[in-house]
């Protein structure tokens, strides 16, 4: 289960949102979305890495 907040530090470990993780949510026109990390970069000029993501999306 995710924490409700994910601090800097722990995005920077790539501990938190490893790849495969998926999110899922209710859109605001009340549609199932699904988020899944496909891929995670370090990024050289940044502490924070670049998430890769697949998005899928249910319509009513």
């Amino acid at each position: 289960m995710l924490p409700s907040e994910i601090r800097e530090k722990e995005l920077q470990r790539g501990q938190t949102l490893p790849v495969g993780t998926r999110l899922c949510t209710v859109t605001s026109d009340g549609n199932l979305a699904m988020l899944k990390i496909t891929k995670v970069e370090k990024r050289a000029t940044n502490d924070l890495p670049d998430y890769f993501t697949e998005l899928t999306l249910w319509q009513q």
